[in-house]
């Protein structure tokens, strides 16, 4: 590290490198410096172990062999003792039931844990390459995920209680996803909401927002979103529940699982609707009619708009139907200032950046857990830690028994000493006249270090 200092500090000061090239230098010692520390930390440990379990006698030492994982520094490769039981014939490496490393791990664990969390952002292919010098697969990565499971929409904190809310949102949309085999498949999104407050010109932000995704059918994911509400909001005064979304029969079924709740068809929707009567006329007659519920005013507009544009009959009627089918909702939503709907942003940003925008397909299972992860976080879940619990959580059932006495002696007796800079001790050492000592004394008053154990 020294020379390495010493060195890239005359290349600097020469212009012999760039501070792009020292960067990357340096990059390259830092992952070769984490990996040989790795290795001789593991190493260390398996020698440790091998002293704490020799004088049980259980086990033999039948061979030293090699093993490979890929790191957050690359590739290390370490050497661990190969053992077998006395007592049933079977056998072990001690170290790696230790580290709780089974057979088919070859990612360690915390780097498969910062994979899995890079994933839910970038492809897979460029969040290899943000994570581990090492190649790997996809195939490798994706088994990462499939390790991790799926994600309950529930697995993210609890809010605490806010008894006392009188009026709670809830926006509905899909996002249609491209698959593998067969045709797209419509990913739900939901979101619960108390209000929306702006953040800037043309942006508000949805206060209280809890998140729910996935494939499930609406008799599975609504009474979960009526659970988060009761139990957030309180049952005694159930707060009114007002469900936004397009006329979607999913959407609407809604009002069928969450108490106290109506729906309305959200303002995007209208007047997309609108519009598609319109074509590039004025929209202006059909909104007002709508609004002041009067039906047969809107008939006559929609006369008017067939016989002036009878080429776009069909445009026409399909707004037309969508319009009186859910007349009670939109018009509901065009009376209410608090209907406007942000929906399609949420689904942009939630689902369709990561699924949806890129031409690729998915398996339902991959997608559901992309999905998954994206709304743990948006319910300020930390998905790396989360990983890491669950890669690590069978640790526990595969530890050794070892004598733990012996144990603590070994790892004290492998402590290295540390160095720490005191400044103040790097001049005026007495003694350092001497012959028989001044040779390094001066080395320790030039170098300014003090040695601890």
């Amino acid at each position: 590290m020294g020379t390495f200092f010493n060195e890239s500090l005359q290349n600097i000061l020469s212009q012999e490198v760039s501070l792009v090239q020292l960067s990357q230098k340096l990059e390259q010692l830092v992952n070769q410096t984490g990996g040989e520390v790795l290795k001789a930390i593991l190493e260390q440990a398996d020698e440790a172990i091998y002293a704490a379990s020799k004088p049980e006698h259980r086990y033999q030492v039948k061979a030293h062999r090699s093993r490979t994982l890929t790191t957050l520094w690359g590739e290390v490769t370490f050497t661990r003792t190969y053992y077998q039981d006395k007592t049933n014939s079977s056998y072990h490496y001690l170290l790696d039931e230790w580290l709780g490393l089974d057979k088919s791990t070859h990612i360690e664990p915390f780097c498969r844990a910062r994979l899995v969390t890079r994933s839910a952002d970038v492809s897979y292919r460029k969040y290899v390459a943000l994570t581990t010098p090492a190649r790997l697969s996809g195939q490798s990565v994706l088994q990462s995920i499939r390790k991790l499971g799926t994600i309950p929409n529930q697995a993210a904190v609890m809010p605490a209680a806010k008894p006392g809310i009188h009026k709670v949102y809830v926006e509905a949309d899909e996002d249609h996803v491209a698959m593998q085999k067969g045709h797209a498949k419509e990913m739900k999104l939901i979101n619960v909401y108390e209000t929306k407050v702006p953040v800037c010109q043309g942006r508000r932000k949805l206060l209280g927002r809890r998140t729910f995704s996935g494939w499930e059918t609406p008799s599975q994911l609504w009474p979960a979103v009526n659970r988060y509400i009761q139990q957030t909001y309180g049952t005694e005064q159930m707060p009114e529940v007002v469900i936004k979304g397009d006329a979607a029969a999913w959407i609407k079924s809604g009002t069928e699982y969450v108490w106290n709740s109506t729906h309305v068809v959200d303002g995007y929707h209208d007047s997309q609707y609108l519009r598609k009567i319109a074509g590039k006329g004025t929209s202006t007659a059909l909104y007002e009619a709508l609004k002041a519920n009067d039906c047969e005013a809107f008939v006559k507009e929609v006369q008017r708009k067939l016989r002036k544009s009878p080429q776009r009959e069909k445009a026409i009627r399909d707004g037309y139907q969508y319009i009186m089918a859910n007349w009670e909702g939109i018009h509901k939503a065009l009376t209410q200032p608090d209907a406007a709907s942000s929906t399609e942003g949420h689904v942009s940003h939630m689902l369709s950046d990561r699924l949806s925008s890129r031409c690729m397909g998915w398996s339902p299972i991959g997608a559901e857990q992309i999905a998954r992860m994206r709304t743990y976080i948006a319910n300020g879940g930390n998905l790396e830690a989360y990983a890491r619990k669950q890669f690590t959580a069978h640790r526990q059932t595969m530890k050794p028994e070892v004598n733990q006495e012996i144990l603590k002696k070994e790892w004290s007796r492998r402590k290295l000493p540390y160095c720490t800079y005191i400044p103040d001790k790097a001049s005026h050492m007495p003694g350092r006249e001497f012959t028989s000592t001044g040779e390094w004394m001066r080395l320790i008053e030039n170098g300014g270090y003090q040695h601890v154990m």
